[in-house]
C-alpha cells in the first residue's frame, strides 16, 4: 500500500488499475478503511485509475493529537495535495457518509479538481445551531465512550445502530471486520474533528458547485433520502436516485446496482449528468 506525507502527516492509500486511465477517488464512511472499496475498486480499474485513501484515524492513516488538524475542511485541503501528488488536474469522487461530507467539502473548497461528484448516504451538515451543538456534544461523548469503554464495546454499539439494519448478516460480519482493524484512539478522534457536529453548515454552499453531482440513497434510509431530495432543491447541478429495499450502505447491500449507477454516471457526458432527478428507485 503506498504512503505519503501530506503537510507532515503520513497517509496510506490502496490503487487498482493503471495510472493512465481517468482517476476515480474512494472515500470511506466512518469506521471504515480503503479496504471498504476493495470489490468495487477492482471492479472500476478497467476504465478508471482508482485510488482509495484510508482517511485519518483509520486504517493505516493515524490520527493527529489535534482533532481540528483533521477536520474535514483539512482532510480535503490535504486530499488536494494527494491529488497534485499524483499529477492529477481533474478527478472524479466518490464519497459515502463521512467519506460524502468530505467529497462534498472538497467539490465547493477545490471545486476546479474534481470533474464529478457522487456522494452516497451524505449530507450538507447541520444548520441549525442548537442541534449543531447537541450533536457535538452527542459525538464527543460518545469519543470519550469508545476510548474508556473499548473497541469492541463501540462495534457491537456502532453495528446496532437502526441506521444499519437492513444490513444482511454477510455485510455486518465483513463491516465489523474492518471495525475490528481501527483504534479506539483513531475512531474517536475521527469523530472530534469530523464528526457531523464539528462541520460547518454547507447547504447554502451547495449553490456552488459547479459539476455534475450524483448524490444516491436507499430508500429504506428516509432520513439520508429526505437531506438528498432537500439538496436536490438547492442547485440544478444534482441529480438524485434512491435504490430501492436499500439502507445506508448502498454500495454494501446492493453492489451491483451501485456500480451500475455509478458507472453510468462516470460516462455520461455533463450535460447528460445534470438532467433531472430521479426518486424513483431501481
Amino acid at each position: 500500500m503506498p504512503t505519503i506525507s501530506l503537510d507532515g502527516h503520513r497517509w496510506h492509500y490502496h490503487t487498482w488499475g493503471s495510472p493512465h486511465n481517468p482517476l476515480l477517488l474512494l472515500l470511506h464512511g466512518f469506521t471504515g478503511s480503503s479496504a471498504s472499496w476493495a470489490e468495487l475498486g477492482q471492479r472500476w480499474s478497467t476504465h478508471h485509475y482508482v485510488v482509495a485513501p484510508d482517511l485519518p484515524g483509520h486504517g493505516q492513516t493515524p490520527a493527529s493529537a489535534n482533532p481540528q488538524a483533521i477536520s474535514l475542511a483539512e482532510t480535503a485541503r490535504r486530499l488536494s495535495l494527494l491529488l497534485n501528488h499524483l499529477s492529477r488536474d481533474k478527478a472524479a469522487v466518490l464519497g459515502y457518509s463521512m467519506g460524502g461530507r468530505l467529497a462534498l467539502h472538497m467539490g465547493i473548497r477545490n471545486g476546479k479538481q474534481i470533474s464529478k461528484l457522487i456522494l452516497e448516504s451524505a449530507s450538507p451538515g447541520l444548520s441549525q445551531p442548537l442541534e449543531r451543538q447537541m450533536r457535538q456534544q452527542h459525538d464527543r461523548d460518545l469519543a470519550k465512550a469508545i476510548e474508556s469503554r473499548g473497541l469492541e464495546w463501540f462495534i457491537t454499539y456502532w453495528a446496532d445502530l437502526p441506521l444499519f439494519e437492513s444490513q444482511p448478516a454477510w455485510l455486518r460480519r465483513s463491516e465489523n471486520s474492518i471495525r475490528a482493524s481501527q483504534s479506539s484512539f483513531g475512531l474517536a478522534q475521527s469523530l472530534r474533528g469530523a464528526g457531523t457536529g464539528e462541520q460547518d453548515s454547507l447547504w447554502d454552499a451547495l449553490s456552488m458547485l459547479h459539476m455534475p453531482v450524483f448524490l444516491i440513497t436507499g430508500a429504506l434510509d428516509t432520513k439520508f433520502s429526505a437531506i438528498a431530495q432537500e439538496m436536490t432543491r438547492h442547485s440544478p447541478r444534482l441529480t438524485w436516485m434512491q435504490v430501492e429495499n436499500t439502507g445506508h450502505n448502498v454500495h454494501g447491500e446492493r453492489p451491483n446496482q451501485f456500480f451500475k449507477l455509478v458507472s453510468h454516471f462516470l460516462t455520461q457526458s455533463g450535460d447528460k449528468a445534470k438532467e433531472g432527478n430521479s426518486r424513483d428507485g431501481i
